[in-house]
């Protein structure tokens, strides 16, 4: 028995708590909706070709493409395709920026730096070949610099790798 007097035993209020925390957790997460070209929620055929670099670093266009892909296989319910007639959706890009941005230093010498990319992504119906949506979008991630220039360039590529999958990530929530 409550202090007010109320007789509402403790099983049946700890039975209310539970149920009102099922329906708050279930309606809360996240959700792989297949909104864009696949309404029915079966597996997404997506195609993805070469990403186009407008920049003037060099392999940049292999490296966020095969970032994507690699993100897009890790995802249920999404299977990407290499010939685009036999796609759900065609997912381009186009990358439009290419930075680095010192972020710390010493006395000496910069540490650390960004690298920041900028892609223009379109999704399009490869039969009807009309866009369904198109987005820039921005991705970065730090790397630590030292006295050797080739360890500095390795770092500065993994950088590249580790924020290209970002693209993916804000990319599949609309498919």
């Amino acid at each position: 028995m409550w202090k007010n007097g109320s007789s509402i035993s403790l099983s049946r209020f700890i039975l209310a708590c539970s149920v009102f925390l099922l329906l708050i957790v279930s309606g809360c997460g996240y959700h792989l909706g297949h909104g864009v070209g696949n309404q029915t929620g079966s597996t997404l055929y997506v195609n993805v070709p070469m990403f186009q670099n407008k920049t003037t670093e060099p392999k940049l266009g292999l490296l966020v493409t095969r970032a994507v892909k690699n993100a897009m296989l890790k995802t249920p319910g999404i299977q990407v395709v290499n010939d685009a007639q036999g796609a759900d959706i065609v997912v381009r890009g186009r990358i439009i920026r290419y930075r680095t941005r010192t972020t710390a230093f010493d006395q000496r010498a910069a540490t650390e730096e960004d690298v920041e990319l900028s892609v223009v992504i379109q999704a399009e119906n490869p039969m009807k070949k009309k866009p369904l949506w198109r987005d820039t979008i921005k991705a970065s991630a730090a790397f630590y610099l030292g006295p050797d220039l080739t360890l500095n360039r390795s770092s500065q590529d993994r950088a590249t790798e580790e924020a290209s999958p970002s693209f993916a990530d804000i990319l599949i929530g609309p498919l």
